[in-house]
């Protein structure tokens, strides 16, 4: 389900119609996934989200960043993927998380991004970016709840109280 077009392409035999119900197939089943995770308050180790996030970013090959906007009652306001890297990592600012934020007007975050790499244990550079926007939301009022690592051979959650 998380090939691309371009490498579905020779496996049906350049049938670009195959390729296109295929590729509806995943965003209606991505669609699916997605409802039944967001309908309840987000509880970033809820089954359901866990599910839905594998499917959608486990196996891409760029890690991307994709922030949950909550109101108090941790009830999705927006999801939004806020930045794209490469293979190996990501350049993101705090700021750009928090500012969108402010914008939505969000009492909360869970924050979510992939390891293309295949292994969701976080890097220093993960738990840096953590504690900066832990921080940094604290004094503006947006609790971050959770901030998870997937990938395909699993998750890891970041404890953000623990965040050295």
């Amino acid at each position: 389900m998380a090939a691309t077009p371009a490498r579905l392409l020779p496996l049906v035999r350049g049938n670009d119609r195959a390729v296109a119900l295929i590729v509806a197939h995943r965003q209606a089943a991505l669609a699916a996934l997605r409802e039944r995770a967001v309908r309840r308050p987000i509880v970033a180790t809820r089954y359901d989200l866990l599910h839905y996030l594998h499917q959608c970013m486990a196996f891409d090959g760029e890690e991307a960043l994709r922030v949950f906007f909550v109101n108090a009652r941790r009830e999705l306001i927006a999801e939004e993927v806020l930045a794209r890297g490469g293979p190996a990592a990501i350049a993101v600012e705090p700021r750009v998380v928090i500012v969108r934020a402010l914008a939505l007007a969000a009492a909360g975050i869970v924050l979510v991004h992939n390891h293309p790499g295949g292994d969701p244990t976080p890097s220093a550079a993960d738990r840096r970016f953590t504690r900066r926007l832990t921080l940094a939301a604290e004094c503006l009022g947006i609790e971050v709840h959770d901030h998870l690592i997937v990938a395909r051979d699993g998750h890891h959650r970041i404890d953000v109280a623990m965040v050295d």
